[in-house]
């Protein structure tokens, strides 16, 4: 039984295995002209990472999250060195949706005999167990050693398209503060987009990353670095006001994790912050694999 965290964001998914892609993919009939990250499944060849897809409130009503899945899996199988496995599998849910949708998603997930290919080889699994969990509470979980110190911490977990927020006193979570704000980095990217089409710079998302981090190479970089410095500095504003409107004190331990706080790590520590950890991209998958037990 090989145990894998998958951690299915609307932005990227990623495995406890390291892998990371964006949560998209091109469709086609037949093959593409390169077989990396290339998934044949049931007719359809996809090339996985491409084209994000729009955003799904549920999950469970398509079947894009289980493909976006399946090269996750196929990692996992390809470093035990099988091709032909039982899988026990956690995802996890944000917090707004976890009591809703918590036993649809694992059924989604629950399924005999399947059969696919990805980048060439061929493999058969059949997901045997499947476990639900909270976004963000399982993060915490995976770094319980490094942050048990700390009575009280404030998590915020800041994704492509949502804002987790939850409190937790000697690690047992305080359900009041739960709460989603849709205030994901994707409103940040928009916005850097929108300022810098003004000027006919046209930047993909992969680019204003580089962006982001000063490592965009491009012929306007002065121009892209002051429109990008200005966002960044207003989308931060803008979130940590919104976190004080919800009654949270950032002054208390603040642990910060997901993409968007890797990405704006340099930004979380401050004047009105008191953040004692950074948490990485991976750390819910992680936390998802470890409380599978």
């Amino acid at each position: 039984m090989i145990k894998l965290g998958v951690d299915n964001g609307n932005y990227n998914t990623k495995s406890s295995e390291g892998m990371l892609y964006a949560s998209g993919y091109a469709v086609s009939d037949k093959e593409f002209i390169t077989p990396e990250m290339q998934l044949f499944y049931e007719g359809k060849y996809y090339a996985v990472g491409e084209r994000r897809l729009r955003f799904q409130q549920d999950k469970t009503k398509e079947q894009d999250t289980f493909v976006l899945t399946l090269p996750a899996i196929a990692e996992a199988m390809r470093k035990t060195g099988t091709t032909n496995a039982e899988i026990a599998l956690g995802v996890g849910l944000p917090i707004d949706s976890y009591g809703v949708q918590k036993e649809a998603f694992c059924g989604y997930f629950l399924r005999d005999n399947i059969s696919f290919m990805f980048e060439g080889t061929s493999y058969r699994c059949r997901i045997a167990d499947c476990k639900v969990f909270a976004q963000g509470h399982a993060a915490l979980c995976r770094y319980y050693q490094q942050l048990k110190e700390y009575r009280s911490i404030t998590l915020v977990d800041i994704g492509g398209y949502t804002v987790d927020v939850l409190t937790v006193h000697n690690f047992r979570l305080d359900r009041s503060s739960c709460a989603s704000l849709r205030m994901g980095t994707i409103t940040l990217y928009s916005r850097i987009q929108d300022a810098l089409q003004k000027s006919d710079i046209l930047l993909t998302d992969e680019l204003i990353t580089d962006a982001i981090r000063g490592q965009i190479q491009h012929a306007e970089s002065e121009l892209i670095e002051a429109a990008v410095e200005q966002a960044v500095a207003i989308y931060c504003k803008e979130l940590f006001n919104a976190l004080r409107e919800r009654g949270l004190d950032l002054k208390l331990p603040t642990v910060f994790a997901g993409g968007g706080a890797e990405l704006l790590k340099s930004r979380l520590y401050g004047d009105g912050l008191n953040t004692v950890a950074v948490l990485n991209r991976f750390a819910n998958a992680d936390g998802y694999r470890l409380l599978m037990g």
